[in-house]
């Protein structure tokens, strides 16, 4: 399964389904350095995109990848989709909120809603599977549509969540921030949090947009109850859950 981006890789449990978070031009990426090359990656399970912002939705990076015709690419509105199918992905489909899908024997998946980036609706995942209940957030501005999704669903193992809380200078907040981080998990009932969205550049681009944590921010927050696991560029990770 994975989002968008070769950087970290978590693995809920050993011989299941791993998480990753994939792109590739270097201005994406925040001057990160490229954990995994398209051709080093498993065989994919699906795609799962959370958010049309080309940071979370590199088709350049989608179009090196193998398995297109074969492999099942999920968005949340009709054009990614569009695009998408346009590129090879045959598979490409739009999920709205509360759908769900068995993406690999085992493995579910449910779709969750994350709010709205101006008009465009963005999507979260939880993932079922026998080494546990993962989910991934990775555009996702308010804990609330968190504390909505577990007043219906039980509780997560891992949680993968923004911690950066990155906004325009002149605008509302993208997405949540450490502190938020750390309660979102909460919320949910994960016993460890992985951060997303730390990366932040210094290009000119960059420069329009303001930050206000880091994932050391939500290692140091944490409660005892709750692992932060701030996951080095390209490094493997099992979970203990």
């Amino acid at each position: 399964m994975g989002p968008t981006r070769p950087r970290r890789t978590a693995t809920p449990h050993r011989n299941r389904p791993s998480l990753i978070d994939r792109p590739e031009r270097w201005w994406l990426r925040r001057g990160e350095p490229l954990g995994l090359q398209p051709r080093d990656l498993p065989p994919l399970a699906a795609i799962v995109v959370t958010n049309l912002a080309t940071n979370h939705w590199d088709l350049r990076g989608l179009r090196s990848l193998p398995a297109k015709d074969t492999t099942p690419l999920y968005v949340p509105t009709a054009g990614m989709a569009r695009r998408a199918r346009a590129l090879g992905f045959l598979r490409a489909e739009r999920l709205e909120w509360g759908e769900t899908r068995d993406i690999a024997p085992g493995v579910s998946m449910r779709v969750v809603p994350a709010g709205r980036t101006l008009l465009w609706p963005n999507n979260a995942y939880a993932f079922d599977a026998a080494g546990g209940r993962v989910f991934f957030g990775g555009e996702i501005a308010e804990v609330t549509p968190l504390g909505r999704h577990r007043a219906e669903q039980p509780p997560v193992n891992l949680a993968l969540l923004p911690v950066n809380g990155l906004r325009p200078f002149f605008g509302p907040r993208l997405v949540i921030g450490p502190s938020q981080a750390v309660a979102g998990s909460s919320v949910l009932g994960a016993r460890v949090l992985v951060p997303v969205h730390d990366a932040h550049g210094h290009d000119p681009l960059s420069r329009l947009f303001r930050t206000d944590g880091t994932a050391s921010d939500a290692v140091r927050l944490a409660g005892p109850d709750l692992l932060v696991t701030d996951l080095p560029t390209g490094e493997r990770w099992e979970s203990p859950c």
